[in-house]
């Protein structure tokens, strides 16, 4: 999950990981099966068994991965789901198992600057981070000139090309974050201050691997970022996962990484330059990359790989009609393990992220079976390593278990309201398909009202599972929490999404504490249970607007 409106506070493969560790319950015993299915107490039994500190944060590759795909089968298999993946033999398994590649630090690495001024050198986790994408045990960059690419964008079909004229071979490239029309507020081609994939930080360390970076570094900054220099540091020292690829990262920058703003404003002042005038000319058509004087960038990155493999949890509950046509709902069931201990904890439990909404996935399993099997499929799938990069996801869309062409329509849950009831419900990514139309009625069925996305320039529709579901072209739906609580209106939940993203956010206090209240989460799956009832028993297929990027997808995909 990305921070949005978010309200209150293994290394071995999946049939032998951590064999000592005690069982999940099994279905009989699960706690949540005691309450009513989509119930706000089904809910948060199921998450404070998957936040406990028994779970470890569900890091994929760990014994919490192995107790959460267990709970997850079980729980699906007694909600009344068939495991949903069919393997050659002919027979099925709740699990898509997942090859990705590990890469984990051994060393502790320092990077180093030097200029006319001498060297400097800045400390791991509280200064940059960085990592490897690249299968290589040793990556060693000595002396690579620094170039300042602005906001490192080659976009072709919007005349938008900040690497043109410059080779980056042998040098890093130093790279601004989030779009060019971010600051400014106007269109400069990019959405006004509505972020797009070009603004994401995956998209600009895999351009800057596309040019041929011996290195790439973000400039951290709060705002543009959308998150606090806290949230770096929390990854730091964990597994760096990434997809197997057939040229074992060799298309990648050598290092990608990131610094934060005072280690920023230093580099431009000791390399002659006005980091704000720069940021200026970054901002306008025909920007130049520029040079960063005499400073040069040393880093060293000992790495151990391993091929893990994790998984997807899928289950289905099959159509009656015409089962090969399928809605999905999608939830991420992994969070980050270990972190950086606070007063001696070290778990990031991820009750909210992504625990809420790894519940829901069950709940509404059992929600779909009491009311009656519907016409179309329904698929509900836990996804892997989404805190790792969308991972899961990406995989999926690599190996689809149902054919895009005959997927109806996702609905994505990355964190569920856990503050109480809201008066509305936050659309990311609305104007983009027919999907806000279903839910924009669902909700007025309860008396609410859909907000469009309050954030479009922190760019969260690019930032969650669904966004490899709709490069299939599959519409998707993606809601965030409403922030115009019934209990202290917008000032209130304004207050505790804010004290979440500054306090809790991918730390260990992301944690179920007494001020709990999952009613407003329910209220919210129920609305979303309306839209996926709606699809399984009608025969409606959502289409994207004219001016939505996946549009050309879709159709590709029923030709």
């Amino acid at each position: 999950m990305k921070p949005r409106h978010w309200l209150a506070a293994a290394a071995l493969t999946l049939a032998g990981a951590c064999a000592t560790a005690a069982p999940p319950p099994a279905a009989h015993e699960i706690a949540a099966f005691n309450a009513p299915p989509l119930s706000a107490e089904a809910l948060l039994a199921h998450v404070r068994v998957l936040a406990s500190d028994e779970f470890e944060g569900r890091a994929p590759g760990t014994a919490g991965e192995q107790r959460t795909v267990e709970y997850l089968q079980r729980a699906f298999e007694a909600a009344g789901l068939e495991p949903g993946v069919a393997l050659p033999d002919g027979t099925r398994s709740w699990v898509q198992e997942t090859q990705l590649n590990a890469a984990t630090l051994t060393n502790t690495p320092t990077l180093t600057l030097t200029g006319r001024d001498g060297a400097r050198s800045y400390e791991y986790a509280t200064q940059f981070s960085a990592w490897t994408r690249r299968l290589d045990p040793t990556v060693s960059i000595e002396n690579a000139p620094l170039v300042f690419v602005g906001y490192g964008v080659n976009a072709p079909e919007l005349g938008w090309n900040d690497y043109e004229g410059v080779d980056m071979r042998g040098k890093i490239a130093v790279i601004l974050i989030n779009d060019p029309d971010f600051e400014t507020g106007d269109d400069r081609g990019f959405g006004g201050r509505a972020m797009t994939y070009y603004g994401r930080w995956t998209y600009k360390f895999e351009e800057a691997g596309r040019q041929g970076a011996a290195g790439a570094i973000i400039i951290h900054e709060t705002a543009p970022a959308a998150y606090p220099w806290a949230v770096i540091q929390s990854a730091t020292g964990s597994a760096r996962w990434d997809v197997v690829r057939a040229d074992r990262g060799a298309n990648r920058a050598g290092f990608e990484g990131w610094i934060n703003n005072d280690v920023a404003m230093e580099t431009f002042r000791r390399a002659g330059l006005d980091f704000n005038r720069l940021k200026a000319r970054a901002q306008t058509r025909g920007f130049r990359a520029v040079p960063m004087g005499a400073l040069r960038g040393s880093i060293e990155l000992q790495t151990q790989i391993e091929t893990r493999t994790t998984a997807n949890v899928i289950g289905v509950l099959p159509g009656a009609e015409r089962p090969d046509e399928v809605i999905l709902y999608s939830a991420h069931w992994d969070h980050l393990g270990r972190c950086p201990a606070v007063d001696g904890d070290d778990i990031c439990n991820g009750a909210l992220d992504n625990a809420t909404g790894t519940a829901a996935l069950v709940e509404l399993a059992r929600r779909f079976n009491a009311d009656g099997r519907p016409q179309r499929s329904v698929a509900f799938i836990g996804l892997t390593a989404e805190e790792q990069g969308l991972l899961g996801a990406l995989y999926y869309m690599q190996h689809p278990v149902f054919a895009p062409r005959n997927t109806v329509a996702t609905i994505n849950m990355d964190g569920v309201n856990n503050a109480g009831p809201t008066h509305d419900l936050e659309i990311v990514g609305f104007g983009k398909s027919q999907m806000d139309d279903l839910i924009t009625e669902a909700l007025q069925a309860q008396g609410r009202r859909v907000e469009p996305d309050s954030s479009p320039e922190a760019g969260y529709f690019y930032r969650s599972d669904h966004l490899h579901f709709a490069q299939l072209g599959i519409p998707v739906l993606y809601t965030s929490n409403g922030v115009d609580m019934v209990d202290g209106g917008v000032e209130r939940g304004r207050a505790i999404n804010e004290a979440y993203v500054a306090d809790n956010y991918h730390k260990p206090s992301d944690e179920v504490t007494e001020a709990w209240d999952m009613t407003g989460g329910a209220q919210d799956l129920e609305a979303l249970y309306a839209v996926g009832r709606r699809l399984a028993d009608g025969d409606e297929w959502p289409e994207w607007r004219e001016n939505a990027e996946f549009r050309a997808a879709r159709e590709a995909s029923h030709h």
